[in-house]
């Protein structure tokens, strides 16, 4: 497994437990779980961050795929647990359409933010 496979996998990890905490803050407190959003972003720009921090000279390119695949693993997984637990329950059901829409944003998202983790550590690689 090369290191940049092992910070996905260990990003995976992560985004899939902090949906989890995150959910059970949010049903424990009252507050939005829609906050949540901006933690999940944190992750993909410091795994991004280090998947280019640690990757070749298409370092970007592979903080962006790290990205794309932190964004599906939330928009899927993440997001399946965080149903159970409560918050992230969709009001009136989630169809095929709505769910594949919003697959597609999570993951284009987590990609450019991750590319974004990317850029800084090419720039202060410098």
């Amino acid at each position: 497994m090369t290191t940049s496979t092992r910070v996905t996998a260990i990003g995976a990890l992560a985004v899939v437990t902090f949906d989890a905490l995150a959910s059970v803050a949010s049903r424990i407190t009252g507050i939005s779980y829609v906050w949540a959003t901006l933690g999940s972003w944190m992750l993909y720009a410091s795994c991004g961050y280090a998947a280019a921090r640690i990757g070749s000279r298409a370092a970007i390119s592979t903080a962006a795929l790290t990205g794309l695949v932190l964004g599906l693993t939330d928009a899927s997984l993440g997001w399946a647990v965080s149903w159970a637990i409560g918050p992230g329950r969709v009001a009136g059901g989630l169809g095929a359409g709505r769910w594949l829409s919003t697959l597609a944003f999570v993951a284009a998202a987590g990609a450019g933010i991750a590319a974004c983790g990317g850029s800084a550590a090419r720039f202060l690689r410098r």
